[in-house]
């Protein structure tokens, strides 16, 4: 086969791969749609606390996170598909243990919580890489690209658990288990990784001098990635950890009424995914990230605003300001994803998965504590105490993106 064929063929292959990780993520955004309504409600339902509550999310989320060095590891050895066909029975396993939990079984719950978020790992690092090894120009477009068709089935998730108020918890994460089993027939037969793996252990052969993690900690512009995502991961996940709970808590929310909020977040993340990975090819990483706090900062003022109309009686006004603040996040999130997996997929080109994944390692272990946090300020001082301590750290995250972060 000629040079010409080959490349001809590695083009064809990658168009596939695209075209089959945007169906993927339709797919897996549906299931999430489902799961990020009803989950933190059916722990708060089983737990009563909302302190233990942000433990059991806190523990979910570490998992998240903590496992990712070893999976970007073993991707980068033996190549994205294989790990990502591995991860589909730990997810089911996780729905599994989640849905025999109830009515009150805290020691099932613990184990969904832990292997559903290792799959989320193992599927969410190794499917993200794909997309970096698979697109050759216009990264921050073709991630938009990619989260536009993810919001896409997270919209038509949150529509479903709004639509199927006589449903149980239980009912949509044995859905949820249903589409597992489409992914895993896509990985299997339309997802390709030929010529990648062997262009991973050639770069891992003549590039895998010295020790990445000392590499990433001593190389300045990677400590300046490291140091910024794990500080946003921090401050966000005090009030993140026990968001959703604590709407169900504090001003008795239910679950259509949360689904409508993450409708909202959804609807404005998919308008504007395409759009924000454009700008980031346009005004640079940096510009990009400043614009996303500015509307992360505007989420939770707006959040503390309704606090104070809820609290003045004006409760009418509540859920009108809360669903604004939900569009408004959207804006956060569409505008963030494109530079973070721009600069998370560019630390290492030799081994991409295990570097993104040591970031990865270290943004968990900085979620640790947040649950605790989060949950032991509302229960003992204020409902929107997290909220400031939020607002107050993106302040000072606007300006380490100014000072440190160049494009």
């Amino acid at each position: 086969m000629t040079e010409y064929n080959i490349s001809e063929e590695i083009d064809t292959i990658k168009r596939r791969n695209i075209i089959a990780l945007i169906l993927c993520n339709l797919v897996n955004g549906l299931g999430i749609g489902m799961f990020q309504v009803v989950y933190q409600p059916f722990i708060l339902d089983q737990t009563g606390s909302i302190l233990i509550t942000g433990i059991f999310v806190t523990i979910g989320a570490v998992l998240q996170f903590l496992p990712m060095p070893l999976i970007g590891k073993l991707s980068d050895r033996f190549g994205r598909k294989k790990i990502l066909l591995m991860g589909i029975p730990i997810y089911i396993l996780g729905l599994s243990f989640l849905i025999i939990s109830s009515p009150v079984n805290l020691h099932f719950l613990i184990l969904g919580i832990i292997f559903f978020y290792l799959g989320f790992s193992i599927n969410n690092l190794n499917s993200l890489i794909f997309v970096s090894e698979n697109t050759n120009k216009s990264k921050g477009l073709m991630y938009g690209l990619i989260y536009f068709s993810y919001f896409i089935g997270t919209i038509g998730g949150n529509f479903f658990v709004y639509a199927g108020t006589e449903f149980s918890s239980q009912f949509f994460f044995l859905v949820y288990i249903g589409l597992f089993f489409i992914l895993e027939l896509i990985y299997m037969f339309i997802l390709s990784d030929k010529f990648q793996i062997k262009k991973n252990r050639i770069l891992l052969e003549n590039h895998s001098d010295g020790n990445l993690w000392r590499k990433i900690f001593q190389n300045p512009k990677a400590k300046v990635v490291l140091i910024f995502l794990s500080f946003d991961m921090f401050i966000y996940s005090i009030s993140f950890s026990i968001y959703s709970a604590g709407l169900r808590d504090n001003y008795n929310i239910t679950r259509e009424q949360l689904a409508l909020l993450l409708l909202g977040f959804n609807m404005s993340n998919m308008v504007s995914q395409i759009p924000a990975g454009h700008l980031t090819d346009k005004i640079g990483k940096m510009r990009s990230l400043v614009l996303s706090s500015l509307f992360g900062l505007g989420f939770f003022l707006l959040n503390i605003l309704g606090f104070f109309f809820w609290s003045g009686g004006l409760v009418l006004f509540l859920f009108p300001i809360l669903l604004l603040s939900h569009v408004i996040f959207g804006f956060n999130v569409s505008t963030f994803i494109p530079s973070e997996q721009i600069l998370l997929t560019d630390l290492d080109e030799a081994r991409k998965a295990e570097s993104y994944g040591i970031v990865g390692f270290v943004r968990g272990v900085g979620y640790i504590p947040t649950g605790y946090i989060g949950g032991f300020l509302i229960e003992n001082v204020n409902y929107i105490l997290p909220f400031i301590l939020t607002s107050i750290g993106i302040l000072f995250e606007i300006w380490y993106l100014i000072k440190y972060l160049k494009d």
